[in-house]
């Protein structure tokens, strides 16, 4: 019998990873051990600025074709969240490994989606981190009511679907990150801009002192940005 060929999925979305390169050598470390004690033959499939918003990254493609096809067995990934943030994708992809007969493994939680009781936890999971982003955008709509309520007026309307990457936009300057680095790492995601121009640190600049930006943090002052 031959020895099932697994392919292990590793993925960074944004530009520093990508540059410092940390998280995919832990995720192929993690990997490749997890492969040798099975004992499956390991093919590293690396997928680099990508984000998990959808399935359409090219390493990802090319390794369910060959999924499908049978030239390998198995698709092995460290977490849930480096293949699939959507609850609709993912379980579209756990009833195409089942369709097609190749097996589906996360290590973080243990997850072995040739196991009923895996499929049902990694679908929980996946409900849930969709669930948070809900409450992103519900938050916000509640900060910009009030933020109206006290007579505040606002600019240009903000569509709901861009209030997630403005929050993300605050959580990483406020992490430090600076306007430049922002920028670079929404542009290698493919994240489209409010207004469909091209991200910067002018971009950047103009969403943490806007007024939706503002709406998000209650009343309290943007922190200055730097460049």
């Amino acid at each position: 019998m031959s020895t099932p060929l697994a392919l292990a999925y590793i993925r960074v979305s944004t530009a520093g990873q990508v540059e410092e390169g940390a998280s995919l050598a832990a995720q192929e470390a993690t990997l490749r051990e997890e492969a040798t004690r099975r004992g499956w033959t390991v093919e590293i499939v690396t997928e680099e600025g990508k984000s998990a918003k959808n399935l359409n990254r090219p390493a990802l493609q090319d390794a369910l074709r060959r999924l499908d096809k049978g030239e390998a067995q198995i698709l092995i990934s460290v977490r849930l969240d480096r293949i699939s943030r959507s609850v609709a994708d993912f379980a579209g992809l756990v009833e195409r490994a089942r369709r097609k007969s190749w097996g589906l493994v996360l290590l973080s939680p243990n997850i072995d989606l040739t196991d009923p009781a895996g499929e049902f936890t990694a679908n929980v999971l996946a409900s849930a981190a969709q669930y948070e982003r809900r409450l992103i955008s519900v938050r916000t709509r509640e900060g910009m009511a009030q933020r109206k309520s006290e007579g505040v007026t606002f600019g240009r309307e903000v569509k709901q679907e861009f209030l997630p990457t403005y929050r993300r936009v605050l959580d990483m300057h406020k992490a430090g990150t600076s306007m430049n680095r922002i920028a670079l790492a929404l542009t290698a995601e493919g994240v489209p801009t409010a207004r469909g121009g091209k991200w910067s640190a002018a971009t950047i600049k103009r969403i943490l002192e806007s007024e939706t930006a503002k709406a998000m943090q209650g009343t309290r002052a943007i922190p200055k940005a730097s460049a």
